[in-house]
């Protein structure tokens, strides 16, 4: 498999971002809402999302956001990403390092072939700032045709 970059989504958090720690300590739920934009020569448009992170208590964020990208021709690109934000000590700054897994949809003819692929995100968020820059990469499969199937032992584990 190789990866081809799709797209750079800029997002900003709109309005605050609510995060509760109802059981001690750090851990707790976040709820936020944003709005940004998709860049890149196959995926464009403007952004629209909402986040629903998880913060484990060592600080490490799971992100669970969803949204919708329009494209300058109307059509709607849903997606989906969730993944881990570590935050990491930047010249003496806070910033998250994000590593996350990417789905999108669309009914869209032109941006039907989204439906099957998988995509890799890596990013970086100001946690003072609320904005996040993140790269959007597809998983290409390089594997060879997978129809023959005939040189795989029936037990390949032995057992």
């Amino acid at each position: 498999m190789h990866l081809e970059k799709l797209c750079v989504l800029e997002l900003a958090y709109a309005g605050d971002f609510h995060f509760v720690s109802p059981y001690d300590g750090r851990s707790g739920v976040g709820w936020g809402r944003g709005e940004g934009t998709a860049t890149g020569d196959r995926l464009s448009g403007r952004v629209q999302w909402s986040n629903h992170p998880r913060g484990r208590g060592d600080g490490v964020m799971l992100p669970d956001a969803r949204g919708v990208i329009t494209t300058p021709e109307g059509a709607d690109v849903l997606f989906d990403l969730t993944g881990r934000t570590v935050f990491v000590d930047h010249g003496g700054e806070q910033v998250g390092r994000q590593l996350l897994m990417t789905l999108l949809e669309s009914e869209h003819g032109a941006y039907r072939w989204l439906n099957d692929t998988v995509c890799i995100t890596e990013g970086a968020i100001d946690p003072v700032r609320r904005v996040m820059r993140m790269q959007v990469y597809r998983c290409v499969p390089d594997l060879p045709d997978l129809a023959d199937l005939s040189n795989i032992p029936d037990n390949p584990s032995g057992a």
